[in-house]
């Protein structure tokens, strides 16, 4: 047997071996990152429901009379339109004031006052939900009512939960 005829097969062993263990380390890292991409799918928060959404399960929660549906539909219908308002109202004046304080001589009395009137007009806004919410509840029996507040509390901590997350 010749040199060159026994080393050949010496030669493609250790080569094989090189591709065996690349291909087995990228099949590796690609069932790492797989698992990854389920894992954060899988472990992601759920989206916060829609207006709609929150109100269908809270009519459901507070199983409502045929003759309280109407007042509660009214209300959800006016809560939405009222937010998407006030979103319209107010954001004008914050992005004003934000771009205030992003110029070189930033006029603070002028900030300030952009940020009370957002502020005056969401506490407008606030009053009409609150004068709303209480017509609602004078519709609803006390066991109901209970169900309503914890209900608009427990949404409510949420948001301010999520929130807090978000500022981190």
């Amino acid at each position: 047997m010749s040199v060159t005829a026994a080393g050949l097969p010496r030669a493609r062993q250790p080569r094989n071996r090189v591709l065996a263990a690349l291909l087995a380390v990228s099949v590796a890292l690609n069932l790492c990152a797989l698992a990854g991409a389920a894992w954060t799918r899988l472990n992601a928060p759920p989206a916060p429901p829609t207006a709609g959404e929150r109100f269908q399960r809270l009519a459901a929660a507070l199983d409502l009379t045929p003759a309280q549906r109407p007042a509660f539909d009214a209300y959800a219908q006016a809560m939405i339109g009222r937010g998407e308002r006030m979103r319209q109202e107010v954001e004008p004046a914050l992005d004003a004031a934000w771009k205030e304080v992003a110029k070189p001589d930033a006029d603070q009395a002028r900030v300030m006052q952009l940020l009370d009137q957002a502020g005056d007009r969401r506490r407008a806004f606030q009053h009409e939900a609150l004068s709303a919410t209480f017509g609602l509840l004078a519709t609803l029996s006390p066991g109901q009512r209970e169900k309503f507040v914890a209900a608009e509390r427990s949404f409510h901590a949420a948001q301010r939960r999520r929130r807090g997350e978000e500022a981190r």
